[in-house]
């Protein structure tokens, strides 16, 4: 019996034009109706949660940033949150500085950015919940220290072709763990840190088993949720290493896959 489901939003809750679907809504309504926990389980930020938990009608809770927070969808405030160690922090900051990279930087709480990628963003990332709640900082290493805040995640968007010297590097300093949520990007968070973590220590405390948990996602960095979970579902635009690691193809994005997925799931 599925008692919780877990839903990425890039690739898989949202459409490809970052659209939410009726369809999509009214089967989140019928399983939360059926006493089924529907959950948002993504990389983007508190905010940006907040704001699609609202919109889509789920729980109260969700996982954020990849995996390094747990955070409450009536204020967004972080419940819990695996930071990357403080002395590995700067030496990520140094190898990222220069290198032409549009970097969303989530410091604990405080979404942050430097000049050239709040520049970035603001003209490809259409969505206020996150663009309304940034800080913008010319140093950010200088911002992290003088406001005493943590380093939490990295996502790091540019031209694929420079990402492995970078991720070579990064990958040689301690504590840290490396993803991706699609071909132009990589995400830089603890070591340890993971949806699948997150979403099972979400699960117990609802008293949840692991067993009872579905997952839809799309990309790499939903691997280790899907393998956590009872039954794990891959959309129908996933890559396939994705959907050799599911028990469920739905449809794709486009074609409302979260809501076939849930209606079989209920």
């Amino acid at each position: 019996m599925i008692r919780m489901i877990a839903l990425d939003v890039d690739g898989t809750l949202l459409t490809s034009q970052g659209t939410l679907s009726e369809e999509t809504v009214r089967a989140i309504r019928a399983a939360r109706e059926k006493g089924v926990r529907v959950v948002l389980s993504t990389g983007r930020s508190a905010p940006e949660a907040v704001w699609l938990s609202g919109l889509a009608g789920c729980d109260s809770r969700a996982v954020v940033l990849g995996g390094a927070a747990i955070a409450d969808m009536r204020d967004g405030r972080h419940i819990r949150r695996w930071d990357i160690p403080a002395d590995t922090a700067e030496k990520v900051l140094d190898i990222l500085r220069g290198q032409g990279l549009a970097c969303m930087v989530f410091a604990g709480e405080v979404n942050l950015l430097d000049p050239y990628s709040s520049a970035v963003f603001h003209a490809s990332y259409p969505y206020p919940a996150y663009l309304d709640t940034t800080v913008v900082a010319e140093d950010l290493s200088a911002w992290l220290e003088a406001h005493c805040q943590p380093l939490t995640k990295i996502h790091a968007e540019g031209a694929p072709e420079g990402f492995p010297p970078l991720l070579g590097r990064l990958g040689a300093l301690p504590g840290l763990a490396l993803t991706s949520s699609g071909a132009d990007n990589f995400e830089v968070v603890a070591g340890g840190v993971d949806k699948g973590r997150a979403l099972c220590l979400l699960a117990e405390e609802w008293g949840v088993a692991t067993s009872e948990i579905a997952a839809v996602g799309d990309s790499d960095n939903d691997l280790a949720m899907l393998r956590a979970v009872g039954c794990p579902v891959a959309m129908g635009n996933a890559s396939e290493e994705v959907k050799g690691t599911a028990r469920m193809v739905t449809d794709t994005n486009d074609r409302d896959g979260v809501a076939k997925a849930i209606w079989k799931l209920i």
